[in-house]
């Protein structure tokens, strides 16, 4: 990336520094205006009183525009399930699990003695089938065969990463959260929880400000400022990995669970992976209709989103941002994404992107 010149005055020669390298936030985020690169203010504000919630938008490491509550711990539903893709690459990282091909009973014996009527299929679930949504966890088909969106076993993994691999007991899961990878090196600036009273246990609940840190990580290919989080072959080896579009869905038949286990959230079978969809992000790839996830949005974009898509977090490296909002919308239904939220979706990135008065 080329040096960014901030110039402190218009003489030329005065008041200039040059700043090496890309932009992260520090203590808290730093800001410039919409208009430097090619936003205008007034859409944007049209656009905000239009979705109400709460949202922003990050544009080279720093802020340029938001609206609502941005420094509120929310829940925010499927839009953190990626974080549970982020804290098994960082178990790898730390050497507490060899790879995402381990099977998953190294952690929970309970797996042994489920389903003896199915060949005791759930002995060879891996991380990679949790992450990918393909374990089969309380359903009758076997890891690997068919996709389900199932936030039962969303829970299952959050409970080993948490619970198993990283040694917590339920009450002391925040401090994994708190952990010197996001308060000191990442610097997150509020309370982000997965114990919070309302919700179960392992659902993660985050300020739209932090979830952008975590986001820009991600944009930056692991890195933050001069740390390698997550090895970058290793996070792009998930960003290339994508459910093959003709992975057939779950047909939905219950089977033997682990019990006093609850559901994240959601049901086993919510909606469907469209070939878009790998280790918790959706990409903008195209569909089994022939058109793309997000038309409105250019082709590399990712994003990870709840509730159909009234939450959202979005890295489009074509124009260097990053945009998140939370609950838009109110009272509209979004659900399931596959069907009614990628459309919903796509009319907002369509307006929003139409703030953009010229191109960079």
């Amino acid at each position: 990336m080329c040096a960014l010149l901030v110039c402190a005055s218009l003489t030329l020669g005065k008041g200039c520094r040059r700043q090496d390298g890309p932009v992260y936030p520090q203590k808290t985020w730093a800001w410039k205006s919409p208009e430097s690169v090619g936003f205008s203010v007034t859409k944007l504000d049209a656009f905000s009183e239009k979705s109400v919630g709460t949202g922003l938008i990050v544009h080279g490491g720093k802020l340029i525009y938001e609206w609502g509550d941005t420094t509120f711990p929310n829940d925010a539903a499927s839009a953190t399930k990626f974080f549970y893709t982020f804290l098994t690459l960082r178990a790898i990282e730390e050497g507490r699990i060899d790879s995402l091909d381990d099977p998953v009973v190294k952690w929970v014996p309970e797996l042994m003695d489920l389903n003896a009527d199915l060949g005791h299929k759930d002995r060879d679930i891996t991380f990679r089938h949790l992450l990918n949504q393909t374990s089969g966890y309380g359903l009758s088909e076997p890891p690997g065969e068919r996709f389900a969106y199932n936030d039962h076993a969303t829970s299952l993994l959050a409970w080993i990463l948490f619970f198993r691999v990283y040694d917590r007991e339920p009450m002391q899961y925040d401090e994994v959260l708190n952990s010197e990878v996001f308060r000191d090196w990442m610097g997150l600036e509020h309370h982000f929880t997965a114990i919070h009273r309302n919700t179960p246990r392992g659902r993660l609940r985050i300020s739209a400000r932090d979830l952008a840190r975590i986001g820009l990580l991600h944009h930056r290919n692991g890195r933050w400022e001069n740390r390698q989080i997550i090895d970058e072959n290793r996070l792009q080896a998930v960003f290339d990995k994508t459910l093959p579009m003709d992975l057939p869905r779950t047909r939905g038949v219950d089977a033997e669970e682990i019990p006093g286990l609850q559901s994240l959230g959601g049901g086993k079978d919510e909606k469907n992976h469209l070939g878009c969809l790998g280790y918790f992000w959706w990409h903008n790839h195209l569909t089994p209709d022939g058109t793309r996830l997000l038309e409105a949005a250019p082709p590399n974009t990712r994003l990870v989103m709840g509730y159909g898509g009234k939450f959202v977090m979005a890295l489009i490296p074509d124009y260097d941002l990053i945009i998140v909002w939370f609950d838009v919308y109110r009272g509209e239904a979004w659900s399931p994404f596959d069907e009614i939220g990628r459309h919903k979706v796509n009319d907002m990135f369509k307006e929003l992107l139409a703030a953009r008065s010229r191109a960079e």
